[in-house]
Order: C-alpha cells, then structure tokens, then sequence
C-alpha cells in the first residue's frame, strides 16, 4: 500500500531522534580512515550469499566525505503546513548547506509535494520513468520499481563502502533488513533501521489534573473510561464552566498500524489486544485482518460507549487538528507516542501548571500490548545507470557515523568538532523535514538506552565530562538549560522530557509484540484496496459516533471479505509461502 513517507510519527520522531544520531555520529567510527572491508550480504530467502564486489579502493577511504563534488537529484515529500525563515527554500536551506559542507555532496531537489500529492506526482514519474537519481520509498514502491528494471545493483557499493558500525546494525537484524531490500538475489536499496519504541501509543494525561480530583493513575480502559468521565464532569480546569474534553480523537484516522500517531486510539484498541490495519496471524496460522477481528469489535464498542456518553471529544470526526485541545488546555487526554512532549510545548507554555504524564493502558488480563513497526519500512534507491552510487552510500555513512570526537588524529577530532558546532546552529524543528532522504537507522532499543544514560547523568551517575557519545551531551546540556529556565525553551524542554517521560514508560517490556506479517502490495489490492479502505474507515467512525448500530460491524466484515478481503487474503498467503 503506498504512502507518504512523511508519515505522522516519523516527522517528530526524527527531530528528537536526531540529536542522538546525526550528533552520535560525531563520536564516530574508530575505522574511519582505514581502507573499506568486504562483507556479505544475506539473499532475499536469508539463505545464500548475494555477490560480493571483487575490487578494492586504491586509496584509503574516507567514509564520510565524497573525494569530490557531486551533484545528486532527488524529490521531497514535505510535512503539510512546513514554514522555513525567510531567504530559505525547500531548495537551499541551512540544512541542505550544513549537509553539502560536511559530505561534499549536493542534494537538487528536482521537486517536492505533500502527502498524497506526492505519492501521486512519484508514481507519476515512475510510470514515464523520469525519476531522480535517489529516492526515499516505501516497500511496495520499492518492488515496483525493481520488478520494474529501474534500479541500480548497490550489492557492490554496499559491500565495500558501508561503514563499520552501519553493518553491524543491519546485521543485528539477523539478515531481517537487508532480505527485505533484496530482490532477485541483490541488494537493490539500502533499508532503513526503526527503534521498536516508535509503535507503542501510551495515553497522556493532565496529571495536574488527576492530583486535583485526587484519581489514581490510569491502568486499564476502565480507568480510561472513568478518569475522562471525571475530566468532563468535575471541572478540573477549575473556571466553573463545563468546557473540557476527556478525550481527544482524530478525523484522519482510527488507528496507526506503523509509527504511533497522535490522537488516534491506537493504545485503547492494544489494550483490547486489537491489531486494526495490521496483516496478522489468526489462532490456525492462517492471515486475518485485523480491522476484521472481534477483539477490534469490542474495542470500537468501547469508543461508542464513550462516546455517547460525552467522554470523546464531539467534534472528533471533523476536527481537523486536535492538538488544538491540547493547546488551549480543554481537552486532559490523548494517545500518543512517546515524542508526545514535541507537540506539547504550547500547552504548558499557556499554562504553567499543565503537567502531562504518559501510562502504558493494559488489557483485562494486566498484560502491555502493542502492534510493531517493520524492522525496515524505508528503502534509499538509486537510479539504475546513476554514476555515483558510492556518494549515496557516503552519505548514508555520514548520516549514521562520522570522524571520531576522541580520535587520536587532530584533524580528525577538528572535523568532528566542526560539525557538531554546526549541527547545534541548526533550527531544530526544520532538521527532519529538511534532511535529504530523512529516516532512522537506529538500533532497535535506541529511545530505551538514551533514556537510561540521560537518567544515570542527571543522577549523578556518570559525570558529565564523562558522557561519551556526543548526541547524549546535547541531550544533556538541553536538559541542563532546561532545569535552569524551566519551561523557557521550545527547543530544551520536548526531547529530554520526551525520553524521561515517554521513554521511562516504555522501559516496561511489552508482554505481546504482533508484527505485520505483510507490508507489499498485492494485485487485488492494487485494484481493490482504496474502496475497501472506504468501507472501514466510514463504517467503524459511524459505529462510534452512534448513526449506524454496532451490529453494521458485522456486516462490514462480510462486505469487506467479499468485495475483494478475502481474494487479498489469499494472495498474501502465497506471497508469504514464496519466502518459506
């Protein structure tokens, strides 16, 4: 299924994320300097062996700075509503200069569009096949373009001129990522790397405000139900109006079946041990949809239920965005992931006292439930016949490692310095939009260690001048300016908090993790799968909302099966037999 890749949750993820990896990178690979080793790369079955390039470098390898000049065109799916300083462009910026400086490398943006203007405006270039020379796809377009003949073999380019650390991570996947960028034997795209945390959707809470109605903290979807009921009902906000919402939801979407999104339900329907829009193993085996299921019924009963008896926001449906509530202090709730805090600053900056806190909500049983992000969802491609897939490769080792702050080389420790006093310059807010090919390449558990080292430096545990990573100083010092001038700062105050609080909740490990065991796109679905989406998305709002009965979830699931549900089903079990 085709997307955006400027999806919901990745935008802001990467903004925080990015201080601890574009900055991380500065602590650099100790191989900088050295010649490129030869590795292999695992098949599209994980069993054999791709080929492996038989040449080696004459000179010695820089991973980080293309030998020279070069110019590399690519296309950018732009965040709706992006406002640049002015004299920026989505063409030259202070990020495109930033990155131009370090690598040598010139990004062109050939074009740019939002959301589905650019799915659309890409597949448009696909099909005359005037693509640019490196693009950021989703898996199905991927495929597409491979099957297609577009694509350059980076098998080669991979092999010699991945940088060290950047190999282990992708072989920490146990040949997970790089299978999945294969195709027909060969590495033909350069997978990305998700952190597990991105899935999880806690629910955020005004705790200032369960401390005035003196409410325990939420557990279960019980509380949830109570606690919005108290919210809309007890006049937490204390001006004598019944003006607040107990819980917000969002008109774009029920769910997040990736990233976790803000203001969808995505955590009530995990406590119901419902995977709505996830692909995912039935009690046989056999595939089920997981908007189909009857755990996904009495998690959209539940949001019925509360919603007619006022809990969730009225306005919902049509509300184009919610985290106005938030803003204006009138809504005490919503779901969301653990980088919440980035778009909650106005918040507490309207009202001093607003104190937000995230809880992990369980299912009847007490057990942490949540749907997975793919390993890999991202792929870099290159044009077939592109002369320089060696610079997109430096640029990825750029992006994911650098020159060594501590190396015992002077100029090495200069450059790796220079950047990061640049990298603190940039606007954070503009880093991830702007980035030439924005994604994660992080270790899986990365929102979990950052977290934990930037508790042990607040304690007192590791001193500050012995932090060694330099994305967990920057972290650190955000901190520090924050602790000082509390509140005083768009840019301190979200990442720490979002790591202490967000990243705290989900220290807990998950007691079921369900994976989408199919993320392509099938012939049906090609034809079939917008109409269907249609069928969902009015059904389950209209069940909720209270204009159709329960009861037409049933019928939903019929017409879904037989409008194409079923025949999709049964492509993707062939598919997925294919790769036994």
């Amino acid at each position: 299924m085709k997307g955006s890749t400027w999806s919901k949750g990745i935008g802001a993820t990467l903004a925080i994320l990015l201080v601890a990896m574009t900055a991380v990178a500065c602590s650099g690979s100790k191989e900088s300097n050295k010649e490129p080793a030869e590795s292999s790369t695992k098949g599209d079955d994980g069993k054999g062996q791709v080929a492996q390039g038989d040449k080696q470098p004459e000179e010695a390898f820089n991973y980080y700075k293309y030998k020279e000049p070069v110019e590399i065109t690519i296309v950018k799916d732009v965040p709706p509503g992006l406002k640049l300083p002015e004299g920026e462009t989505i063409e030259d910026n202070s990020v495109s200069r930033f990155v131009k400086k370090h690598t040598n490398i010139d990004f062109k943006v050939a074009w740019y569009a939002t959301g589905q203007d650019f799915v659309q405006k890409q597949q448009l270039a696909i099909a005359s096949n005037d693509i640019p020379d490196v693009m950021l796809v989703d898996e199905t377009t991927f495929r597409q373009l491979a099957a297609a003949g577009q694509l350059e073999d980076l098998t080669e380019v991979y092999n010699k001129y991945a940088q060290p650390k950047l190999k282990l991570k992708y072989e920490a996947t146990g040949g997970v990522a790089l299978g999945k960028a294969t195709y027909d034997g060969k590495l033909m795209a350069l997978p990305n790397l998700s952190g597990l945390a991105e899935s999880i959707s806690l629910l955020w809470v005004r705790q200032d405000w369960l401390d005035k109605l003196n409410i325990p903290a939420p557990k279960t979807t019980e509380d949830v139900e109570a606690i919005a009921k108290a919210f809309v009902q007890q006049d937490p906000n204390g001006n004598k109006k019944a003006d607040t919402i107990g819980l917000t939801g969002s008109g774009s979407t029920l769910y997040s079946n990736g990233y976790a999104g803000m203001h969808d339900f995505t955590g009530l329907f995990a406590a119901y041990n419902a995977y709505p829009g996830l692909w995912q193993k039935g009690a046989d085996g056999s595939i089920v949809y997981g908007s189909t299921t009857a755990e996904t019924k009495a998690a959209i009963a539940k949001l019925r239920s509360m919603y007619a008896d006022g809990l969730i926001d009225k306005e919902f449906a049509l509300r184009k965005d919610p985290n106005q509530l938030i803003s204006s202090g009138e809504a005490g709730m919503f779901f969301g992931p653990w980088w919440a805090p980035w778009n909650l600053y106005e918040s507490i900056k309207n009202d001093p006292k607003a104190n937000w806190k995230p809880y992990w909500i369980a299912d009847a049983e007490g057990k942490l439930n949540t749907h997975m992000v793919p390993i890999s969802s991202h792929f870099v491609v290159v044009k077939k016949g592109f002369k320089h897939p060696d610079a997109v490769m430096t640029y990825i080792n750029w992006y994911t490692g650098g020159d060594d702050l501590k190396s015992k080389d002077e100029k090495e420790r200069a450059r790796a310095q220079e950047r990061l006093d640049d990298y603190k310059k940039l606007d954070p807010t503009l880093i991830a939009p702007l980035y030439p090919l924005y994604t994660t390449y992080v270790d899986t558990d990365v929102v979990e260690k950052t977290a934990t080292k930037l508790k042990q430096a607040i304690s007192g545990e590791i001193k500050p001048e012995d932090i060694e990573e330099a994305g967990d100083k920057v972290l650190f010092e955000q901190w520090q300016r924050d602790n000082a001038n509390p509140r005083g700062n768009a840019g301190d105050w979200p990442p720490p908090y979002a790591f202490l609080n967000g990243g705290g909740a989900i220290m807990q490990p998950a007691d079921r993790k369900v994976f989408n065991e199919y993320t392509a796109t099938t012939k049906t679905m090609q034809r079939k799968w917008g109409n269907l989406q249609k069928l969902e998305t009015e059904t389950l709002y209209k069940i909720i909302m209270g204009e159709v009965p329960l009861e037409a979830f049933d019928t939903f699931v019929e017409k879904w099966k037989s409008q194409g549900g079923s025949e999709i089903i049964t492509e993707i079990e062939a598919e997925l037999s294919k790769q036994k």
